[in-house]
């Protein structure tokens, strides 16, 4: 097994940001360090590689895209990921800037802070998706001199910008759309606790419950956790419970748990939409293969992709840009809802 950089921080007692530092000759290393820190890196036999070189470069602008949700399988960071880099890298096409896609997960973000991973690797700026409301990279990003934006995630300080949909006028929409179809017994399929997301968007969907009078009583939380397999065990567990005497629409926090609930429904031996509704949230191309099609809003997600590294480049630059840019949503209606 190769020996990585934290192997030669944890042999010579330093962090991994001075190792790195050391061993691209930076002079605020002292020298008796650099010298331990070299000696031990040639014992260990570490090689850094190509790409590390490159990164550690300064002739040349770096863009980090860092995903905390693209290690977690069947989780919604999976499949948004590809749709934001598709815009990412779209606008970085011919450019001449390198962007290296990291997975880092919470425990990665306890052992490297944001700091030493962005010095480790010469990072002049990142674009963020996947972030937990308890990740520590959540509180550090926005007092970091590296300027950053994050996709769907809200950070407090200068450095720190936003790109987003308009979560609660989004989701209310859609649970306004369902309501005004004569639903009043409706199952609302929550994301995982930590997003920030999940928040907003069970916000947007009492308030517009609220707003058509749909008794507290007449509504149904499940736990979808933003996978297919949790969303699609808790409508079936739901659905062999109370049959059809239960909800009538099940409002889904992602596509990717709509997907679980329409085949929990299917399996049950009941069709969508004369047996029962469902919605999804994202607009991703998977559901064009999905029968029948699912209503859901479209939050163009390789935009946000697009004009979120847009912003972070101009941010690189030293240009000014608002803290909070919303992409426009809207709503694809397909099969998935009945009308009473």
């Amino acid at each position: 097994m190769a020996v990585s950089i934290r192997d030669v921080a944890k042999a010579t007692g330093v962090s991994v940001s001075t190792v790195s530092r050391a061993l691209n000759g930076y002079s605020d290393v002292n020298k008796e360090t650099q010298q331990k820190i070299q000696k031990t890196a040639k014992a260990l036999g570490y090689q850094p590689n190509q790409s590390a070189k490159n990164l550690s470069s300064k002739k040349q602008k770096n863009i980090a895209i860092i995903d905390s949700g693209m290690i977690l399988e069947d989780k919604l960071g999976g499949a948004i990921t590809g749709n934001v880099l598709s815009g990412a890298y779209s606008y970085l096409n011919g450019m001449g800037i390198t962007a290296a896609l990291y997975g880092i997960d919470s425990q990665m973000q306890q052992e490297m802070s944001f700091e030493d991973f962005c010095d480790c690797y010469s990072i002049s700026g990142v674009l963020v998706l996947g972030l937990k409301t308890d990740d520590p990279y959540m509180k550090e990003v926005g007092k970091s001199k590296i300027p950053c934006v994050g996709i769907d995630v809200v950070f407090e300080g200068e450095n720190g910008k936003t790109i987003a949909t308009d979560e609660k006028g989004a989701f209310e929409d859609i649970t306004s759309y369902v309501i005004e179809r004569g639903h009043r017994r409706i199952a609302i399929l929550k994301g995982t606790q930590n997003a920030q997301v999940t928040h907003q968007r069970y916000a947007a969907f009492q308030r517009a419950a609220e707003k058509h009078g749909v008794s507290e009583k007449n509504i149904t939380v499940l736990f979808g956790e933003f996978t297919q397999q949790d969303s699609y065990e808790a409508v079936k567990q739901y659905i062999q419970k109370n049959g059809k005497n239960g909800a009538t629409a099940f409002i889904c926090m992602s596509d990717m748990m709509a997907i679980g609930t329409t085949r929990a429904i299917q399996e049950c031996g009941y069709t969508i939409p004369d047996d029962f509704s469902v919605t999804g949230y994202d607009g991703l191309g998977v559901l064009n293969y999905i029968h029948p099609g699912i209503t859901t809003i479209d939050q163009n997600i390789s935009g946000k992709g697009y004009i979120g590294m847009k912003m972070l480049y101009e941010m690189v630059q030293g240009e000014a840009v608002d803290p909070v840019l919303y992409v426009p949503y809207k709503i694809m209606e397909r099969e998935s809802v009945k009308k009473f």
